[in-house]
């Protein structure tokens, strides 16, 4: 049985912080799934406060949907945080 998850918001990036990621609950167990800029994700956890202040986020549900510019922008900035973290390691998969 596959999950469905939700999107829920999208975390910019801060100095010292995860790469910007979309943060998706599963409608099941309420497993997050985060998901960066080139559609690679890895499983976590969101704070309550995230959750629960997750309305004031204006960005796209989906990474295709935002603007070209910005997409290309994260990807280039998660290519190097990867390099500088190689024991960061994400799933591939769509988001």
């Amino acid at each position: 049985m596959s999950e469905i998850y939700k999107y829920r918001y999208t975390q910019i990036s801060t100095f010292g912080s995860l790469p910007t990621h979309k943060v998706s609950i599963s409608s099941t167990d309420g497993k997050t799934k985060i998901i960066f800029a080139d559609n690679t994700f890895i499983y976590g956890t969101a704070s309550d406060w995230a959750l629960s202040h997750s309305g004031l986020d204006s960005r796209k549900s989906i990474w295709s949907e935002e603007p070209k510019v910005f997409l290309e922008n994260e990807r280039r900035r998660l290519e190097l945080y990867k390099a500088s973290h190689p024991s960061f390691t994400t799933e591939s998969g769509i988001g």
